[in-house]
């Protein structure tokens, strides 16, 4: 199986980095009660964060670098699609050179973030909840706030509470 190389913007990075790392988060507030206690409220996901760390080799090794840089420099958000794993769209957040380049050499690590999706403008009166899915999921995926969305449901008692897949009103 021939393992194909991580791109983002359409450049291709030569050598796969060595280590990936995915950092997937949710908010997570604790409210706590007057009298005692305490209860926790998740308040929907973060962006994911994508980190590696790899080398660049070769004679080339610094064109290859700075290739990355001029990536880093370009700005806005694009494709990222790693090996494997469904593409994301992100933004190149921080490209570090790391330790003394050796001949041939660059170690350096970079980090990616997940971008939220864009809001394409055409919202639809309805979505219906997947199995799982909670009042901030849908906030999240549709770019709506969560109060207004749990005023157009007074029938959701709780954001975190799962849906059980019935329809939810938008707008």
């Amino acid at each position: 199986m021939k393992l194909v190389p991580m791109r983002f913007k359409g450049v291709s990075w030569r050598h796969n980095p060595r280590e990936l790392t995915f950092v997937c988060e949710k908010q997570v507030r604790e409210l706590h009660s007057p009298f005692g206690g305490s209860q926790l409220q998740n308040t929907g996901r973060k962006c994911i964060k994508i980190k590696g760390r790899g080398e660049l080799y070769g004679a080339d090794c610094l064109q290859q670098f700075e290739e990355l840089l001029r990536l880093f420099k370009s700005g806005g958000s694009g494709v990222l699609a790693i090996p494997h794993l469904s593409p994301v769209r992100a933004v190149f957040e921080s490209l570090t050179l790391e330790g003394e380049p050796k001949p041939d050499l660059l170690a350096y690590r970079f980090e990616f973030r997940e971008e939220k999706p864009a809001d394409d403008g055409i919202l639809p009166k309805e979505y219906q909840a997947a199995q799982g899915e909670t009042m901030w999921d849908v906030s999240y995926r549709f770019g709506v706030e969560i109060d207004p969305l749990m005023r157009l449901n007074p029938d959701v008692k709780r954001p975190d509470i799962p849906l059980g897949g019935r329809a939810v009103r938008l707008c």
